[in-house]
């Protein structure tokens, strides 16, 4: 038999015991568990962001994964902890503030769950992560009955990534990401129209700079800017060989708009 895959996304970071604590919770069910980290390194408290990434990252995996999400500002609160079930056979498991909406929404939910995080001993209020998300995880991986932790629940918070707005010769979006090489990933999916070759580009009406419309990073030459449709198949704002991010001051929820340019 296959073993079962978790998928794990927090904002948790490398720093500290909590991935490993996490990860422990999990296998103290199920040792056969194939846990793959997704990242832990969403900006803290992002939920967009984070809601995104697990986004881009659950369609590629195989069905019957279980992806456990943590970006949880509102951990010890009246806020439900989830267990979303989908067509596909993935199961999303995390709180109720929006984060798994958007991937479980794209793999057709089928039910919805409240984990009776009330039922579960030893939890801690601020780590649900661990003590409640993880440990479900672990139980559901292992195959265990959890119908006595669990009740039917309708969603409160269905969290819809932002779409751009589009004008004549212009265009806002937001900045949902910047990956490990400083490009500023945006919500416009698909890429600008053939006919825009330059635009100038805006950070919060901000004029930052002129960029070329491309297809790939060396089309400019060693720190030049670039716009272009990356491996997300989302538009970036990249600088080839450099930073972005650093470049211009950008962060994920930024406001980013291009212009395109007549010259």
């Amino acid at each position: 038999m296959n073993k079962p895959i978790v998928a794990l996304l927090t904002d948790f970071g490398d720093v500290d015991t909590y991935v490993a604590e996490v990860k422990a919770t999990i296998l103290k069910e199920t040792r056969d568990a194939v846990l793959v980290d997704i990242t832990h390194q969403v900006y803290p408290q992002n939920i967009l962001q984070g809601a995104f990434l697990l986004a881009l990252a659950a369609k590629t995996f195989p069905s019957n994964t279980i992806f456990v999400a943590v970006i949880d500002p509102g951990v010890g609160s009246e806020r439900a902890a989830l267990i979303i079930e989908t067509m596909s056979g993935k199961t999303f498991i995390g709180p109720d503030n929006g984060l798994l909406y958007p991937a479980a929404s794209r793999e057709k939910i089928r039910q919805v769950f409240r984990i009776k995080s009330e039922l579960i001993p030893n939890v801690s209020n601020t780590f649900h992560g661990r003590d409640v998300f993880a440990y479900v995880a672990g139980l559901v991986a292992a195959g265990k009955d959890i119908s006595h932790l669990t009740e039917p629940y309708v969603l409160t918070v269905q969290l819809q990534l932002p779409k751009p707005v589009w004008g004549d010769g212009w265009v806002d979006s937001v900045v949902l990401h910047v990956d490990r090489f400083g490009n500023a990933i945006t919500c416009i999916e698909g890429g600008l129209p053939s006919d825009w070759l330059i635009a100038e580009v805006y950070v919060n009406d901000e004029w930052k700079t002129v960029a070329k419309v491309g297809r790939f990073y060396a089309e400019v030459g060693m720190g030049e800017p670039i716009l272009l449709v990356g491996g997300t198949g989302y538009l970036e704002l990249s600088v080839n060989r450099g930073n972005a991010s650093k470049t211009f001051g950008i962060k994920p929820g930024d406001r980013i708009s291009f212009v395109k340019s007549r010259a």
